[in-house]
């Protein structure tokens, strides 16, 4: 599996991906990176919680309650095991920004069916609204995750 520096190099070459989709109005397809950034900076968060230079890939049958932590999308999930609930729950500082953005990939099950998407849901106002609470200083997930030197 990849490892702690692996993921954080794919989240920051990925937000610079969705730079350049927004530029040439790929609505959807950036939507879906910044998914894909905020599961990559989630798993960041769990090696440095926990203390792994690895995240974790769990192939024995024995440990198949533990997988199911790890091998996730689930971004509720992820946060729990990220450690960074204090941060992004309900009374957190970063709730507002977390809910902002994790609400539109939740509407419709999995956040990675977004790919599959036929017709795009996202417009522009929408993208650029993701793109803020993911990004945008001093309340975006980022820049909270920044200031706290998390990331």
């Amino acid at each position: 599996m990849a490892t702690y520096g692996d993921f954080k190099n794919i989240a920051e070459q990925r937000l610079k991906t969705v730079d350049v989709l927004i530029s040439n109005q790929e609505w959807g397809v950036a939507v879906y990176l910044m998914g894909f950034v905020l599961e990559c900076i989630l798993k960041v968060l769990t090696c440095n919680a926990l203390n792994l230079t690895t995240y974790p890939e769990i192939q024995s049958k024995y440990h198949e309650k533990v997988k199911s932590y790890f091998l996730t999308h689930d971004f509720d999930m992820l946060l729990i095991i990220s450690g960074t609930s204090q941060i992004f729950g309900l009374s957190g500082e970063g709730a507002s920004s977390w809910s902002g953005f994790t609400q539109e990939y939740t509407k419709s099950g999995a956040w990675t069916s977004i790919r599959y998407d036929a017709i795009c849901r996202f417009d522009e106002k929408k993208t650029k609204s993701l793109y803020a609470y993911l990004t945008s200083a001093p309340d975006g997930i980022i820049p909270i995750l920044e200031s706290k030197k998390l990331w």
